[in-house]
């Protein structure tokens, strides 16, 4: 054994033993300049742009029209794509702000494995979604509820079907509590469109109200669960939307390999193919202001030149705090509604081994001494289709949420890579012990300082209220307007604003009709 690797074990054990220590996390900083790990440049978000359209830097906006089209699309993301998808036989652009498509469906490859930097699976894959995969020739693999394992008392617990544990026990009580209106909602995603007055009366509670009696240690898991899907908590979130999402605890999952950025990756590559004119990348959208006949969109290109476009309709796949920023002349009592929401933010990490050292669960969810919730196998999906290869190594991936407010969005924007890096190697060290630093050669992180709307009570209500005051000249598309904030909810709403989009197109040739009272300046 050489010296480094004997110094670099003895590092990771004292780390361990600390647990967390200075001296503890001075062995990682030293083992980060010893061991020849790779830290990859930030993934994710980038606030350059964005943050001039928040402060009111707004450049000049061309006068003439350079292009008309039918629809313009304004995002890049899973919503986006599909609804492109869906529009394909028509005259479309879909204006993207990064180089790459996928929004938080966007990952990278090691080793010859696809990983995700943001969504990872899906929980449903009937109807839309499945139409969707069968048009891009993509499989899925089923995970059923053994999907889950759960660290408690530094033991992993298998799935959530076993009677010997309080957990298991806490389990079976939650099924049978709420299995009654899990058959109500339908699916694990909870479309606003099929909201009923017993579903708006929960959305109106806290999930605190009613998840009550059950055991700090399967709180404790639920709590970290709920915080990786949702940026919240029993005491923030809505009944209705912490009651759906904990659904997903008892069906199954379905994997693509590489996660959910494979659709998003194939719903690019067909556009690209059919119609390349039609997806513009490097595109950032500054404004999109209705007209007598629909709209005028002006977006920014790469080389800093500014363009602008006129079509009959524009669909905005964007969260509603950027499009209220991005749409004008439109009602003010509609765009004061896009700014009622909170929104959490992210830090994700792929750390890419050059071996498997972690023979678990999928996903494997920890205790709240934890800064991340979860640990998640990217490999499951190549395992599942044995399309696996042992050059191909593993990558794991942790999700770091932060509540919604200033202190997450401050530290992902300060963006201190390294401490980062330690930080979450210390952690998955304590866990996945000496083996795992020994195979560790690459770290990604990405982050994303509005991740999702947060669903508190009444966010359903406000946003079915939301919808009603669309137009003839634009659709809301963003998941978080149809649903929880998914890829489900991404695909519906990309349906339904498609079909709105040449509904109002069939029956309006010439005009889309009379004009609400518009602003006559952009708040």
């Amino acid at each position: 054994m050489s010296d480094l690797s004997t110094r670099r074990e003895f590092l990771t054990r004292l780390a361990i033993l600390l647990g967390g220590s200075a001296v503890g996390q001075l062995g990682l900083d030293s083992l980060a300049a010893d061991g020849g790990v790779k830290l990859l440049p930030w993934a994710g978000d980038d606030f350059t742009i964005g943050h001039r359209l928040r402060n009111g830097e707004i450049p000049k906006f061309p006068v003439a029209t350079e292009r008309k089209v039918d629809f313009v699309i304004v995002g890049g993301g899973m919503a986006a794509l599909s609804c492109a998808h869906y529009l394909r036989n028509h005259n479309t652009l879909l204006l993207e702000q990064y180089s790459e498509t996928g929004g938080q469906s966007r990952g990278a490859i090691a080793h010859g494995m696809w990983y995700s930097i943001g969504a990872q699976y899906l929980t449903d894959i009937n109807e839309d979604v499945g139409h969707l995969l069968a048009d891009m020739r993509l499989k899925t693999a089923k995970l059923g509820t053994e999907k889950n394992s759960w660290l408690e008392n530094g033991k992993w617990l298998k799935g959530i079907d076993g009677n010997s544990n309080i957990l298991y026990r806490d389990f079976q009580r939650m099924k049978k509590d709420f299995a009654p209106l899990w058959k109500k909602m339908g699916n694990a995603t909870m479309f606003v469109s099929s909201l009923t007055p017993e579903m708006l009366s929960l959305d109106k509670q806290k999930l605190s109200s009613v998840l009550t009696g059950y055991s700090a240690p399967f709180m404790d898991l639920v709590n970290g669960f709920l915080k990786a899907s949702t940026c919240s908590d029993i005491s923030g979130l809505s009944a209705l939307s912490g009651i759906s999402t904990l659904e997903d605890l008892v069906i199954p999952s379905y994997l693509l390999e590489g996660g959910n950025p494979a659709l998003a990756r194939a719903l690019s590559t067909s556009l690209k193919k059919s119609a390349p004119r039609n997806l513009v990348t490097n595109a950032f959208v500054w404004s999109a202001a209705m007209t007598d006949d629909g709209a005028n969109v002006v977006y920014q290109s790469r080389d800093g030149a500014m363009h602008r476009v006129s079509c009959k309709h524009v669909i905005l796949t964007i969260p509603p705090m950027v499009a209220s920023r991005v749409l004008s002349n439109i009602r003010v009592a509609d765009r004061a509604q896009m700014y009622g929401f909170r929104y959490g933010s992210y830090l994700v990490g792929n750390f890419i081994l050059r071996k498997k050292v972690f023979n678990n669960g999928y996903d494997n969810w920890l205790p709240a001494n934890f800064s991340f919730p979860d640990i998640t196998n990217s490999n499951t999906a190549y395992d599942l289709n044995d399309h696996y290869r042992k050059d191909m190594g593993q990558i794991l991936t942790v999700y770091q949420p932060y509540a919604p407010g200033p202190e997450g969005r401050s530290v992902l924007f300060e963006g201190n890579r390294d401490k980062f890096s330690v930080d979450l190697r210390r952690q998955l060290t304590k866990v996945l012990g000496s083996e795992f630093e020994k195979s560790l050669e690459t770290i990604s992180l990405a982050r994303y300082g509005h991740a999702m709307a947060v669903t508190s009570p009444d966010y359903f209500r406000k946003m079915s209220k939301i919808l009603s005051g669309q137009t003839d000249h634009y659709s809301l598309a963003h998941s978080s307007y149809h649903g929880l904030p998914s890829a489900e909810s991404a695909i519906a709403g990309a349906r339904t604003s498609a079909n709105r989009a040449l509904k109002i197109r069939k029956t309006s040739r010439t005009t889309f009709g009379s004009m609400p009272k518009f602003e006559t300046k952009p708040v």
